[in-house]
Order: C-alpha cells, then sequence, then structure tokens
C-alpha cells in the first residue's frame, strides 16, 4: 500500500482479511468475490456477508459494494482507488449494521416456537 491507498487485488484482499478481520468466499474468480463476518453465510435470513469486491477486466479492484447497506434495488459502492482507511470503515460499518440487524430478527425469532 503507498500513501495509504490500496493499490491491486493482493493489497486488499490482505486488507480484508487482516485489520478488518473478515472470512473470504472459498471460490476466487476474475469476477467478484465477496467477504463475509466470521463465517461464511449465504442463507438470506442468517447472511453474514459483508463486502463484496468487484474486479475490472484485468483483474483489479474497481468498486466495493456494501452488502449489508445494500438491497435488490439499489447498490451501496465504493469506488477505487481505495483508500485503506475508507475501506476499515466500510467494513466496520457494514458488520455494525450486520450485528444490528441480527439482533432485531433474533429478538422476532425468540417467540417463534413458543405456543
Amino acid at each position: 500500500m503507498r500513501c495509504g491507498f490500496v493499490v491491486n487485488a493482493f493489497e486488499l484482499h490482505a486488507l480484508l482479511t487482516g485489520p478488518a478481520g473478515l472470512v473470504p468466499e472459498l471460490a476466487n474468480n476474475r469476477i467478484a468475490r465477496t467477504y463475509f463476518h466470521e463465517r461464511v453465510e449465504w442463507h438470506p435470513g442468517r447472511s453474514t456477508r459483508v463486502l463484496r469486491v468487484i474486479y475490472g477486466a484485468q483483474g483489479e479492484p474497481e468498486r466495493i459494494q456494501r452488502c449489508v447497506s445494500s438491497d435488490n434495488n439499489n447498490a451501496v459502492l465504493l469506488s477505487g482507488p481505495f483508500v485503506k482507511r475508507q475501506v476499515l470503515d466500510a467494513a466496520a460499518q457494514e458488520v455494525a449494521n450486520l450485528l444490528a440487524r441480527n439482533v432485531q430478527t433474533e429478538g422476532c425469532d425468540e417467540g417463534a416456537n413458543e405456543k
């Protein structure tokens, strides 16, 4: 990383899996890679998706989708070049949003098994 900028896919991956503490999906393709909080969980009701890195034609990261803040109709994106602090802040905010969403859903599910 030069002057706080993330300049390639390797550096971005190292930032997301190191200081940001995210877990990458096992499959790594040339189009995109998703990063999760603590464990890989794709199920919509229990998803732990945090960020999705979208690569350009040359394999360099072009955009980062904020998975928790996005919905089916409105993707929330960070565009490159990426500043290290910006990426870490986005990851931390998305994890906080994910945890807040899970607390709300767990509260709804608590009474689901009661008769």
